[in-house]
């Protein structure tokens, strides 16, 4: 065994020792890039696979959970933005429990839990400015919640209160949202949102909160001036109106001439007036006596009339008084008050809000598309409608829209052919693109695919022939190449089953039988191998002349 270990060892020597200089470099240079090949593939297979933890992380979740991996050795990686952790997978449930169970991640909101920790001393000012911090955080994860809010930060500004009421200022707010990629919020969504925060904080109006995305575009539409907002209102309004009247227009109409066929514009005048009228109506002709009241006074007085003559004479002592007149005054009146009850009717009409003052309708119809056959062709051809049946039209949009003259709304229809694109030549160099990316493609592929196969012939198979050129003549020298060699090698061999697999030999052997039996399997081998070879050496034989002085035993033994 040893014997034929040192001989394998001897080969490879001399194997190595037979190459030039230039095939050994090349035999050196490809056993590294080999053993290079070998080493970057088990270094990978048997790297740790990583995967993500925890991703789009604050700055302030960032440091916190590294710390904690530290602290645990635990193999972490980090992406170059520092908001994605990956670890091994095996770890990553267990550590998710135990960062939620240590409020990881919190991004940096402080909730209502800052008064869970309070100082004996705590002045006003930090009691207020920690109900602040609350308030700030509380909304700020109410708002992530919402579906799309991928981070948010609220600030609120709370004046203090003031002793005097035209002194005190109102609170404002201000909220950025981040967005998750792709999401755009509505109207409706940030309006919700506004209205949120102004119902969780004292004394906030909705028209004072702000709400910003992280590009600082203006989401939000909220103003202090109310005629402001009411003006935008009024508008959106308006424009939804018009809007559905448009839609009626062309759904109508998009039944009789085809759809996509009809193009409708409707122009509303609003009047946005609040207007409230008290009306007073009597009528006279159904008055009635509601009541009368009767005063009737009579009344006789008398009284001594003057007496004596005028003058002195007659109020001097010692004269006769004069004969006296009596004064009668009688008085008789009566005072009659009817009063009538005169029916009233008081009417209070309120002009609804938004009411439509005017309406101008533009509406343009393609033609009438009609079929007729020539030639065994189907041709599609476009006539134009008649003013009759435009006429028509018109009416059946007056009556749908509620057109009224009297107010000066106007419908105007006119017949005009569309455009129409042409989907067959689009399709067809569509089609031509999508055939010319195909061949190239299958170029590319078939040019890589003959360049490899090149590359193998041409490059591959050469390198392996020039290297191994010399093995078949150490091949033939290292198995035994007479019958003694054999037979010591199956007496020496200490193998198990070598005797088995090696053939037996018989005692009494012929030399010479022996010797043509290799020769003829030699021949035979040789034949095989090269049968053209074989076959020109066969024509030389017969084609050769003969040697003119050969001895006959010479020319039995060539035959």
């Amino acid at each position: 065994m040893n014997e034929y270990f040192k001989k394998v060892g001897r080969q490879i020597y001399d194997f190595m020792t037979g190459l030039s200089p230039m095939k050994k470099l090349a035999m050196v240079t490809t056993g590294i890039a080999i053993g290079g090949i070998l080493f970057a593939l088990f270094r990978w297979a048997g790297e740790t696979a990583y995967r993500p933890l925890m991703t789009n992380l604050a700055p302030e979740d960032a440091t916190n959970i590294i710390r904690i991996l530290r602290e645990r050795k635990i193999p972490f990686n980090v992406d170059p933005t520092g908001r994605n952790i990956e670890v091994p997978p095996e770890r990553i449930y267990d550590l998710r429990l135990e960062l939620a169970t240590q409020g990881l991640p919190e991004s940096g909101n402080v909730g209502y839990e800052v008064f869970d920790k309070q100082a004996l001393g705590t002045t006003s000012f930090v009691q207020n400015v920690n109900l602040k911090r609350a308030l700030e955080g509380e909304l700020t994860r109410t708002i992530q919640t919402i579906k799309g809010v991928k981070r948010a930060r609220v600030h609120l500004a709370m004046p203090k209160k003031s002793t005097f009421v035209e002194d005190q200022k109102e609170p404002t707010a201000s909220v950025v949202l981040d967005l998750e990629p792709g999401t755009q919020l509505g109207e409706k969504q940030v309006y919700g949102i506004g209205v949120m925060v102004s119902s969780a904080v004292e004394g906030l109006d909705h028209s004072a909160v702000r709400i910003v995305d992280s590009n600082g575009k203006m989401l939000s539409k909220g103003s202090r001036d109310s005629m402001v907002s009411m003006s935008a209102d009024q508008q959106e309004y308006k424009a939804k109106l018009e809007e559905d009247l448009q839609r009626r227009v062309e759904e109508m109409l998009g039944r009789v001439v085809g759809d996509g066929r009809v193009v409708a514009r409707v122009t509303a005048e609003m009047d946005f007036s609040q207007v409230t009228e008290t009306q007073t109506l009597y009528d006279a002709d159904g008055a009635a006596v509601r009541s009368v009241q009767k005063n009737q006074e009579e009344m006789q007085g008398r009284r001594p009339g003057a007496m004596g003559s005028a003058g002195a004479a007659s109020n001097l002592p010692g004269q006769n008084p004069a004969t006296a007149t009596e004064i009668r005054s009688d008085t008789n009146k009566v005072r009659e008050i009817t009063n009538y009850e005169v029916p009233q009717t008081v009417r209070k009409v309120v002009k609804p809000f938004g009411s439509v003052s005017k309406l101008s309708v533009a509406v343009i119809v393609d033609g009438k598309h009609t079929k007729e056959q020539k030639d065994g062709e189907v041709l599609s051809k476009v006539e134009p409608w008649s003013p009759e049946k435009l006429k028509e039209f018109e009416t059946m949009i007056a009556g749908a829209l509620g057109v009224d003259p009297k107010r000066g709304d106007k419908v105007e229809i006119r017949h005009m052919e569309f455009a129409s694109e042409d989907f067959d030549e689009a399709a067809r160099l569509l089609e031509q693109t999508e055939r010319r990316a195909y061949m190239q493609n299958l170029l590319l592929y078939s040019v890589i695919g003959v360049i490899i196969v090149l590359f193998f012939f041409f490059v591959v198979r050469p390198y392996i022939k020039w290297v191994t050129e010399n093995t078949i003549d150490s091949v033939d020298s290292f198995l035994p190449q007479t019958i003694e060699e054999l037979e010591r090698m199956q007496k020496d061999s200490p193998l198990v089953g070598l005797e088995d697999s090696m053939p037996s030999i018989p005692e009494k052997i012929d030399p010479e039988k022996v010797e043509g039996e290799m020769i003829k399997e030699k021949v035979i081998t040789l034949v095989d191998s090269n049968p053209h070879k074989a076959a020109l050496i066969l024509r030389d034989w017969v084609k050769g002349e003969k040697p003119a002085a050969a001895p006959a035993a010479d020319k039995q033994g060539t035959a």
